[in-house]
């Protein structure tokens, strides 16, 4: 275990192993799934003509070239996954301490918060909310981790947390 005394921020958000794991196979199935099962999709929507979109999906599913009975579930696969690196990179994740948050994304900060702007830190649904007294949203966007952890970051390092304790 690390020293926790040496840098009092709390990072939360992104993705764990077993997260991004989870994300990449679920992506990554879906669009192998939905290669498989594309004539049949096609095949359903033409039989149904209350089905959504379903011009398209026979489009799609009309190139007969004999390669596509393994390319369409490899061009799935490929695009689950392209969605699921997006998904991964554009995670808000937030290291938390007593003098700033910092919000990164794709690796990077995109933005440092000094702790004196912030007047109330609470949770809209999956959004963290970071307010300034003004009532100028600071930051807002989805957050991945336990409620009950994300708010003991922000009480952890001080800030005040608005609403019920998770």
């Amino acid at each position: 275990m690390g020293n926790d005394d040496a840098d009092p921020t709390r990072r939360i958000g992104g993705f764990d192993t077993a997260g991004r794991t989870f994300v990449v196979t679920l992506f990554g199935g879906v669009g192998l799934a939905l290669g498989l099962l594309l004539p049949w999709l096609a095949g359903f929507a033409a039989d149904n003509g209350w089905v959504p979109f379903g011009g398209p999906v026979r489009w799609l599913a009309s190139f007969d070239g004999s390669w596509l009975v393994w390319g369409r579930p490899l061009i799935g696969l490929v695009l689950g996954l392209a969605f699921a690196a997006w998904v991964l990179t554009n995670t808000a994740v937030l290291h938390v301490g007593p003098q700033e948050v910092r919000v990164e994304r794709r690796g990077s900060v995109e933005r440092v918060i000094p702790r004196e702007a912030v007047d109330g830190v609470h949770r809209r649904g999956s959004k963290v909310v970071i307010e300034s007294a003004g009532g100028r949203v600071l930051f807002r966007d989805d957050v991945e981790g336990d409620q009950a952890a994300v708010r003991e970051a922000f009480v952890g390092a001080g800030y005040p947390w608005e609403g019920p304790p998770a």
